[in-house]
C-alpha cells in the first residue's frame, strides 16, 4: 500500500502550458498518478508584450483540472518580473511600469471574481543583476502588489534573488508599511530559510529536492514546490511535476517525517496561507 496514498501533498508553485508542454489535464494526473492531491498553478510569463492573456488561460487551466482530474487546483495571477525588463526593450520604463500595474490591476480582478484563484504571485523583482533604475521600478511594483494583496484578503508570492536574512527583513518590513499580514507573504525559492522566515514573519516556500532531515528538524513552517515548467524542450525543469510526492513518500518511509507532519506542510499551512478547506 501506498503509504501517501490517502495524505494531502500538494506542490505550492508549478506552471501548466497546452501549448509548449503537455498541458494542464496531463499535468495533473501526472502529479496523481504520483500521489499528489493539490496543485498551486501560476501563470508563465509571455514576453510578447500581452500580459494579461496567459491569465485567462491560467483561469481554464484550473477549471480544467477540477472539472476533469482527481486534483485539487487552485491559482495565482500576477505579472512575473522579468517581463518588466523585457518591456523596456520596446517603450522607456515609466510606460512600461504602468504596463505592468495595469495588468495587476486586471489580475485584482480576476482574484475578485474566481473563488479557486487565491493569490497574487508571482510577481517581485528580477532574481538578476538590472540597472538600478529597473530594481526601483520593481520594488515599486512589488510593494503595490501588496497593496492589491491587502485589498484583496489574499496571499502573495514572491519571485527574487537568492533569500537571504537582510532580504527576508526587507519583505517583512514592506509589508508592514502596506499594512498587510506578513504570514502571508510567501517566498518562493527560498532555499532553506525556515528560521529566518519564522523571525520575519515571511513563509518559505522551499523546492521538494532541498526538503531533508535538517530543514524537517528546525521547522514544519513552509510548503514544498517544484516550479515545474511544463515546456516539452525542457523536460524536468526546474523540477519534475513528481518531485513533490516522491521526497515526501522518500521522507516517510526514512522516519524523517510523520503522518502529522505530512498534514502539517502540505495541508495546514497551505488553508492557512490561501483562505482555503481541503477536505482530508
Amino acid at each position: 500500500m501506498d503509504i501517501i496514498k490517502d495524505l494531502p501533498i500538494t506542490d505550492n508553485h508549478l506552471h501548466v502550458d497546452d501549448e509548449k508542454g503537455y498541458g494542464a489535464e496531463k499535468v495533473a494526473r501526472m502529479f496523481h498518478n504520483a500521489g499528489g492531491k493539490i496543485m498551486i498553478i501560476l501563470n508563465k510569463p509571455t514576453f510578447d508584450g500581452d500580459l494579461t492573456r496567459s491569465m485567462d488561460k491560467l483561469v481554464k487551466d484550473v477549471e480544467k483540472i477540477n472539472k476533469n482530474t482527481q486534483i485539487k487546483a487552485f491559482g495565482l495571477v500576477g505579472v512575473h518580473p522579468a517581463e518588466l525588463t523585457y518591456l523596456t526593450k520596446f517603450m522607456d520604463l515609466k510606460k512600461a511600469k504602468e504596463k505592468m500595474i495595469s495588468a495587476l490591476n486586471y489580475a485584482k480582478k480576476i482574484v475578485e471574481k474566481y473563488d479557486y484563484i487565491v493569490g497574487i504571485g508571482e510577481v517581485g523583482r528580477p532574481h538578476y543583476k538590472v540597472d538600478e533604475e529597473i530594481w526601483t521600478a520593481s520594488n515599486d511594483i512589488l510593494k503595490y502588489c501588496m497593496e492589491l494583496s491587502k485589498d484583496l484578503d489574499c496571499a502573495i508570492q514572491i519571485h527574487a534573488e537568492s533569500s537571504t536574512e537582510e532580504q527576508f527583513k526587507e519583505f517583512y518590513n514592506m509589508a508592514c508599511d502596506v499594512g498587510i499580514n506578513p504570514e502571508r507573504v510567501i517566498k518562493h525559492h527560498c532555499g532553506d530559510m525556515v528560521l529566518e522566515g519564522e523571525k520575519y514573519k515571511i513563509f518559505p516556500s522551499i523546492l521538494a529536492s532541498r526538503v531533508d532531515e535538517e530543514i524537517i528538524k528546525k521547522s514544519l513552517r513552509f510548503v514544498m514546490e517544484t516550479d515545474y515548467i511544463d515546456d516539452l524542450k525542457r523536460p524536468g525543469v526546474v523540477l519534475g511535476v513528481k518531485t513533490v510526492p516522491r521526497i515526501t513518500r522518500r521522507l516517510l518511509e526514512r522516519g524523517v517525517l510523520d503522518e502529522e507532519g505530512v498534514y502539517k506542510i502540505h495541508k495546514d499551512n497551505i488553508e492557512k496561507l490561501y483562505n482555503v478547506e481541503l477536505d482530508f
